[in-house]
């Protein structure tokens, strides 16, 4: 295969992957609102569920901007998915916590998106599997090395 053939399967491919559907699974949230969820709950060791996480960190997980983050959390509220509140120590920032009913919404979303997942597996093969996402983290690796070189002044055009 010749080199601009395969630029172009690789961007075929990876246009592919970004436009998947993953939020056509989920019931009345959207992958973000799922994102938010998951970052919400944090981790049990580090009390994340208690101590709430920061909308600047939130977006900057996600990256993309705050005032971005803060229109879905707006939705989520009304869901009752989850509470916002001004640190105490610092109003400028707010923190975001998990309520009931979000967790509830996390853990149904996540059983349908492990049930996706575990089939998609199963019919890979679970060697296929490992191969493919040590190649696919060199890939993103070496993307993003090359992406910073780029954003130091060797853009063409």
């Amino acid at each position: 295969m010749k080199n601009r053939k395969m630029q172009e399967e690789m961007f075929r491919a990876m246009f592919r992957l970004k436009h998947l559907n993953m939020g056509g699974m989920l019931k009345e949230i959207s992958v973000g609102e799922y994102k938010i969820l998951e970052m919400c709950s944090g981790c049990p060791q580090c009390g994340a569920r208690e101590k709430g996480i920061y909308v600047s960190s939130m977006a900057a997980e996600m990256k993309v901007s705050s005032p971005a983050v803060s229109r879905l959390l707006k939705g989520m509220e009304g869901k009752d998915y989850i509470v916002r509140h001004a640190d105490s120590k610092d109003r400028r920032n707010t923190r975001v916590f998990i309520t009931e009913a979000g967790l509830k919404k996390r853990d149904e979303c996540r059983e349908i998106l492990w049930n996706y997942t575990e089939r998609v597996i199963g019919r890979m093969g679970m060697e296929n599997m490992l191969q493919l996402l040590n190649l696919f983290n060199q890939m993103v690796d070496v993307m993003e090395d090359e992406l910073k070189k780029t954003e130091k002044g060797d853009r063409i055009c």
